[in-house]
């Protein structure tokens, strides 16, 4: 019997999840199928403050972030290998501008934005907000979902970028102070090393996480109960769900990167 259930309560699992995918892909489709939306003066406006509050706002924090990850990364090779400039470069590619990078940028924006998005939208619903937009004829999806989506895949795309920069010029900085050697050699090693595959790769990892975030964040406010117990727990699952699909993903491209 217990075998039963724990089947039984797999299958509902696996239903939700399903489920859950299925929601933020319609709900995807539907941003890149209304993007024309975006023209429209109040539309526009949310889309710019959703990339203030994503991506702008950010930017000290994942300055931080991409400046000790970087170090992190030059002093522990140094530490491993020795003081082999070429290796030393090889690796923050390897690390950095390849895994790191993409997947910190990432997490930082779910820990800013994804629950506030989830509760926000949690909080209009509750209190019927985008019931009276209905009823003025805006549609909530339009006025609410595409900015969001499209703002915060702007801005996830623009840090991962810009955490990338950081950690890089962070870490040679402090690779060519440890090694005694020039900062501008070390700069020149590193961009005659580096191909721009790798940048294109982590402007699709951008992407992507951009996407997931958003959709995931903005479905789960829209599936909030009209009740303000919802709002912590849409919050939760929007956080959670955000963080497995990213992780999910990353593993996913990595897996096809070394396949191919």
């Amino acid at each position: 019997m217990s075998d039963l259930w724990s089947k039984i309560s797999l299958w509902l699992k696996l239903g939700q999840i399903v489920q859950t995918a299925r929601g933020c892909f319609d709900l995807w489709w539907y941003a890149t199928s209304h993007y024309r939306v975006l023209k429209i003066v109040p539309v526009n406006t949310v889309f710019h403050r959703q990339i203030f509050f994503t991506g702008v706002e950010a930017w000290g924090i994942v300055a931080v972030f991409g400046f000790l990850c970087g170090t992190l990364v030059i002093t522990q090779t140094t530490s491993l290998v020795g003081g082999d400039s070429e290796l030393t470069v090889k690796i923050l590619i390897w690390t950095v501008v390849r895994e790191v990078g993409p997947l910190f940028a990432a997490i930082i924006i779910i820990a800013r934005s994804s629950a506030a998005i989830a509760s926000e939208l949690a909080l209009m619903k509750t209190r019927n907000e985008m019931t009276h937009l209905s009823r003025m004829g805006i549609s909530p999806q339009d006025y609410l979902i595409v900015p969001r989506i499209f703002g915060v895949t702007l801005a996830v795309m623009a840090l991962t970028i810009y955490f990338q920069v950081v950690a890089i010029g962070g870490g040679l900085a402090v690779s060519a102070l440890f090694q005694n050697v020039s900062y501008l050699d070390q700069i020149g090693r590193f961009l005659s090393t580096v191909k721009l595959s790798e940048f294109v790769l982590v402007a699709f990892k951008g992407c992507l996480f951009g996407i997931a975030i958003s959709t995931i964040s903005c479905y789960n406010g829209m599936q909030a109960k009209p009740s303000v117990t919802e709002v912590p727990k849409v919050a939760i699952r929007a956080v959670l769900q955000s963080l497995l699909f990213v992780f999910t993903l990353d593993a996913l491209i990595a897996y096809v990167t070394m396949a191919g």
